[in-house]
Parts: structure tokens; sequence; C-alpha cells
């Protein structure tokens, strides 16, 4: 077993004094609430505002996940709701599509139209709450578009409304399902964002180094790809949008995913503290404290949840919950125990829930502000994932910032090698998972536990009940708003195209109709698979 950090730094035995020589209290930690908010951002911590607590919900049907969302809260959910989409929304395309009806509702909510939205938060309220719904960029944008559609109708006052609903142009290099070329990514994120700032709408976008680093990222490749996109989307709000960097700050929230190697994963949060901090007032000239402080949520690690001995994995995301409660974060969502398996069970909800009470209710974990600073060997992690982050980071800022290392294939290729390593490491046994190379226990011995299943004709189903919604619209209304959609979609990179996606929202025209028209007014086919036509005639 090697005994070095997940980036390949030795870990010595004994950490003392001299390994952080060079420290000093002020420059580099501070109080809590003050810069460099290495250790948090309020001087209380925990006794002032504990952190969300809440699980990530969408399987099935739009109405499955109204019930289950009813059902976190009833199991002691607090402070937010959060919902991710399924493959098929991710796209985006609809759920009738010849894709999507084998993916409707698998792993995700089938999110194709504001009635689904409609549906998903029926009896749910959309203030006193964060309001979090993850995705890809593509959706994002039909995601705000939702929001302030469904806020108008019921009558909300969209100034209470918060939480995140956008999210980051580079989901598509990360592994996830997002099929949009890289250059309307970016638009559309530049698009939402301006707009959520210049109309005062109080909901941040992902900006995710979790992709990354589940698909096999070490954490100083993640923090050092999380700084390069903020710095180059921060970058492109304020130069190109001429926004002001203390709005655009408001925008970005990191969901970080913290895995098993504890006090590693502490170090990470605490560095991209700093590292944020660092960016906003030295480079952006931040004239706001706010505007230094980044919205840090954690997701206990998917991937660290094995298919074998399930069990286990109530400790592993009991271990990753402490420590993203130490590393002072401001909302959890847990990985579960069959996680490997499917989504959720409700059995495996409540015991991840209250995983999260339990952390926080009888451990005294939110008694004392970064209760392991000063600790030589804390310190030293930090500034070590530091200092490596950054390496990496110059390296893309050298090839002219994160879109140019994607176009180059440099950020693929990173997390591509990473991936190969870390499957080297588990063959060989220099990285020990229990129950997979070690105490491993033949297949009749394992444990048995209630798993979640969607089934096809469960998927069928939500495709054959979007087919026959499509026919009840008033298509003139819909056909009207997609026509101005698409003239706005021929028109400069700086148009800004969320008012006419807010219209096409408003008359029910779905994802894989919006997405096609503003695909084929920059030129591109209406379907990404040319797999169907365009059913409106546009010019």
């Amino acid at each position: 077993m090697k005994r070095e950090t997940d980036y390949g730094h030795p870990i010595k035995p004994v950490y003392t004094a001299k390994d952080i020589e060079d420290f000093n209290y002020e420059r580099d930690l501070g109080d809590p609430g003050s810069y460099p908010y290495t250790r948090g951002y309020y001087p209380n911590g925990y006794r002032s505002r504990l952190w969300t607590q809440r699980m990530t919900a969408g399987l099935g049907s739009s109405s499955d996940t109204n019930k289950v969302l009813k059902r976190y809260r009833e199991m002691g959910e607090r402070g937010g709701m959060c919902v991710i989409c399924d493959r098929t929304f991710a796209m985006p395309i609809d759920s009738d599509h010849p894709i999507g009806r084998k993916e409707a509702g698998v792993l995700g909510w089938p999110g194709s139209s504001l009635l689904e939205f409609e549906e998903l938060m029926d009896g749910i309220p959309m203030t006193g709450q964060s309001v979090t719904l993850l995705s890809t960029c593509a959706s994002g944008v039909l995601q705000l578009a939702y929001i302030v559609a469904y806020a108008e109708k019921c009558g909300v006052d969209l100034s209470e409304v918060h939480g995140a609903g956008m999210s980051y142009p580079f989901a598509n290099c990360f592994g996830q399902s997002d099929c949009q070329p890289l250059d309307l990514n970016v638009k559309l994120f530049l698009d939402s964002a301006e707009y959520a700032i210049r109309n005062k709408i109080r909901m941040r976008s992902a900006i995710l180094s979790q992709h990354f680093r589940e698909t096999g990222a070490n954490n100083a490749q993640a923090l050092a790809v999380e700084m390069a996109m903020l710095n180059e989307l921060c970058g492109l709000l304020v130069n190109e949008r001429g926004l002001d960097f203390d709005d655009v700050a408001l925008i970005p929230f990191q969901l970080v995913s913290i895995g098993t190697r504890f006090f590693e994963e502490i170090a990470k949060m605490r560095a991209l503290r700093r590292m944020w901090a660092k960016l906003a007032k030295e480079k952006f000239k931040a004239k706001m404290d706010r505007s230094c402080q980044l919205v840090i949520a954690v997701h206990t690690s998917g991937r660290t949840m094995t298919y074998q001995q399930p069990l286990n994995n109530i400790v592993r995301a009991t271990i990753e919950t402490l420590a993203g409660a130490i590393g002072g974060c401001t909302a959890i969502d847990n990985a579960t125990m069959d996680n490997a398996h499917a989504e959720p069970s409700p059995l495996a909800a409540r015991m991840s829930l209250n995983t999260q009470h339990i952390v926080a209710d009888e451990t005294g974990v939110t008694d004392v502000v970064d209760p392991l600073a000063g600790s030589y060997f804390v310190e030293y992690l930090t500034n070590k994932v530091e200092e490596e982050a950054y390496k990496i980071w110059n390296k893309i800022e050298d090839m002219g910032g994160m879109i140019a290392a994607v176009e180059r294939g440099y950020i693929q290729d990173m997390v591509e090698e990473a991936m190969r390593e870390r499957h080297r490491e588990v063959e060989s046994g220099d990285r020990v998972i229990i129950g997979v190379n070690k105490l491993a226990i033949p297949p009749e011995e394992d444990f048995e536990i209630p798993i979640q299943e969607v089934n096809a004709e469960d998927s069928e189903k939500i495709a054959r009940r979007m087919e026959e919604w499509k026919k009840t619209r008033n298509m003139g209304l819909i056909e009207e708003s997609l026509s101005q959609l698409y003239e706005g979609a021929k028109k400069e990179d700086r148009y800004n195209l969320m008012p006419s996606i807010i219209e096409a929202v408003k008359a029910y025209a779905t994802a894989g109709e919006i997405m096609g028209v503003i695909r084929k007014g920059r030129g591109l086919s209406y379907d990404p698979f040319n797999m169907i036509d365009c059913p409106f005639s546009l010019e």
C-alpha cells in the first residue's frame, strides 16, 4: 500500500513545524470570516448557519420525483431541495425522441418541458428553501426559464426564489450526457448568467469540479480545472458581457466531490476557498467581501461507493460527510449505500440523511470552526494541494485558458490518464478498497439490500405521455415563439437568447424543440443525432 496523496506526493510518518516554516497566520489563514477565508466564511461557523442537509432526487416520472422530494422533507431534509436531470434532458432532447424514450426517467428527472417542472414542484414551496436543479449547460438555460415562468404563473416574487438552476459549459468533456458543441454551450452559459445578473435573479450556476473528479481526476487536478473554469467564465462575463465582477461573483457555486481520503479532502476545500479569494481580490479587484467567498457544496463521492458489500458504503459516506462538515461546506448531499446499483431506495436515502443529522447533532463537529486549523499535517496538505493545483492551472493558462485546453484535448487526456492510473493502483493493490481487492467475499455471501428500479415500460410510458401531450398544445403560439427564437439564434453571440427561450417555455415548447431551433439558427442540424427532422417552418 502506497503512502502518498491521491496526486502522488509522498506522505511522511510525522509532520512538525519545519514542514510549514513559511506559515503566516494572517496571510495564509486569517480568522474565520476573514480574508483569505481558508478557515471559512462565518466567524461562528455552523453555530450561526448549519449546512443545507439534502438528498439528490430524480427517478421515474416528474410525479414520482415530486413524491420523493416530499418524502425527503419528511425524512429530515433541511434548507433546500436538489434534483438531478435524466440523460435525455441533459442532451437535451425530448422523452419521445427515438433515443430519449429509452432513457426517460432513468438516472434522473425527465424535465423536457414546463409541464414536467410544474408536476415536479406541485405542492413544494419555491421560497423558504434553496431550489437546486443539477443538469448540463444546455438544459440549464431551460431550467432557469422554467423557474422564471413558473414563478410568474404562481404569482411568486422571483426575488424571493434562490438556489441554483444553471450549469457550466464543459460537462460533456467530463463524461456527461450533454451533446451540444462547446461554443454553443459557452454562449448559453453566458446568456443565462447575464440574464440572471441583469434581472437580479438569485439563481447560481454550478461550476463543477465534481464531474471531473468523479470521472477519475485527482484532487490537485480537480482544483486546477475548477479555478481555470472560474477564471475563464468570470472573465468572459466581465470582459465580453460588460458586467461588474461583484455581480458576477454571485453566480458560481462549486459542488465538490469528497472522497475517503479524509485529511486530503478537508485540505482541498480549505485551499479552494483561499485560491478563489485570491483570484477575486487580486485579478478581478473585488470590492465586496462576499465576492471573495465561493459557495462550496459537497457531494460525497459516488465513485467510492462499491457494488460489492454495499453496507460498507454507509461507512464511506459517513467519513466523507464528516470531512465535508469539518471542511466548512454550505450544503451536503450524500451518496448512498446503493449508489453503485441504482438511484437511492427509501432505506438508503433515510440512512444518508440520518448520517448528516448524526454528524451534525451527535459528534460536536458544529461546535468549533475549522477544528483542524494549525495541524502541521493539515496545513501542509492545504499548502501542497494548492501548490500542485497552481502548477496545473498555469499550464492551462499557458495554452490560452480552459476553452483552449479543452479544444486541444489536454483536459480530456489528463482525466483519462488519471482514471487509468487509479485502475492500475486498484489492480495492483496499491490502492486498497475493502470488499473489492481486500477482504472480498463470495457473491453468495454478499449483503442484499433493496434496489430502486426503473423498468423499460416506465420510460416508454413517459415517452408516450409526451407524444400525446404535444398534440394538445397551441401550436400557433409555439411556432410564433420559436420563430422569434430562431431569428435571435442567427444573430451574433452577444445577443442574449434568454428572453426568447422564456417565451417559448411559457408557450410549452419542449426542450428538444427549443434546442433544435437554436441549433438550426446556428447552422447545425435540428437534431444532434440526425434522427428526426425539424417540424417547424422557420423562414
